[in-house]
């Protein structure tokens, strides 16, 4: 299971970088860069670590994503959609930094969180584990200016 997340945490990562914002060039000189760590939370005692390649990840664990964005350019960038796949090997908790989220259920169409269908008549929230991407809206990053977004995620037990 741990090489599973591992992969897909790889896919989540590449799938960030490609979906950060149609208006960046995509090569060596990116100007926006992202750096995607995994923390793992105890919480029975509200504290985190930073997982690590060898670290063994067990189902029903709560996972926190965090990606730290920073503008590497001398322009500012504007009107940034940040977006963070969710593997389907985990589920989202509901928490998540900023607040302002926006959510997908096919990682292409975003809503503002929390997300809602019409069930027999009636507008319903859709379970967060139905959520695949969530989404931050930045209007403008300056010039080496860094902003950080994180959700927080439980792994499946049937995995």
């Amino acid at each position: 299971m741990l090489t599973q997340l591992k992969n897909s945490l790889c896919v989540v990562f590449l799938s960030m970088s490609a979906l950060t914002t149609t208006h960046l060039v995509y090569a060596d000189d990116q100007p926006l860069k992202a750096e995607m760590k995994v923390f793992q939370l105890d919480t029975s005692k509200n504290t985190k670590k930073e997982l690590k390649a060898t670290d063994q990840v067990k189902p029903n664990s709560v996972l926190e994503y965090r990606v730290d964005y920073l503008n590497t350019s001398a322009k500012n960038l504007k009107n940034l959609k940040l977006n963070l796949p969710l593997p389907v090997s985990v589920n989202y908790t509901g928490q998540s930094f900023p607040k302002d989220t926006y959510a997908s259920l096919d990682g292409k169409n975003f809503a503002k969180a929390p997300l809602t269908r019409l069930e027999n008549g009636k507008k319903v929230n859709i379970p967060l584990r139905e959520y695949r991407a969530l989404q931050w809206n930045v209007s403008e990053l300056k010039p080496k200016q860094k902003i950080s977004v994180s959700a927080q995620v439980r792994v499946n037990t049937s995995e």
